[in-house]
């Protein structure tokens, strides 16, 4: 059985997409709905509707020692974030879920995917990401706030 897609049904469900505040939970289905969209409307960049999906995310900011964090929720110091952007030199590393999630969806490799989400940093904070990396595990010293400034 085949579905009639209309363009103002598919305007639709892009902008559920994009607006959901919950964790990113991509399907195949949403990367198809994606692609199409694009196809659709090809004034309308990637890098705009991943920059709208990251602005719904909610992410809590929270500067601390030249660092800021990015959390989903942040209930306690020992969370660890998505994003990390370090002040001094302009790094931002990038928790390897995220850019999974988002290289899923809108069907790109990580390291595009990597440098996109560096470019929205950049948009944000309104300072230059010199240099992007993923880290590949959740509990890395690297993701994690400091409990204590000395």
């Amino acid at each position: 059985m085949k579905y009639l897609i209309t363009e103002s049904s598919l305007d639709n469900t892009v902008r559920k997409l994009l607006s959901s505040k919950k964790r990113l939970m991509p399907n195949d289905y949403a990367s198809k709905i994606i692609r199409m969209y694009l196809k659709s409307n090809p004034d309308v960049s990637i890098e705009h509707l991943i920059f709208e999906k990251l602005d719904n995310q909610n992410f809590t900011r929270i500067e601390k020692e030249n660092n800021l964090y990015f959390f989903y929720e942040y209930e306690d110091e020992d969370d660890f974030a998505y994003i990390k952007y370090d002040e001094e030199n302009g790094w931002c590393f990038i928790y390897f879920q995220l850019v999974g999630q988002i290289s899923f969806l809108f069907s790109l490799n990580e390291s595009d995917t990597e440098k996109i989400i560096g470019k929205w940093v950049e948009n944000i904070l309104q300072d230059k990401v010199t240099e992007t990396e993923t880290v590949t595990f959740w509990n890395s010293s690297v993701m994690r706030m400091p409990r204590y400034i000395y």
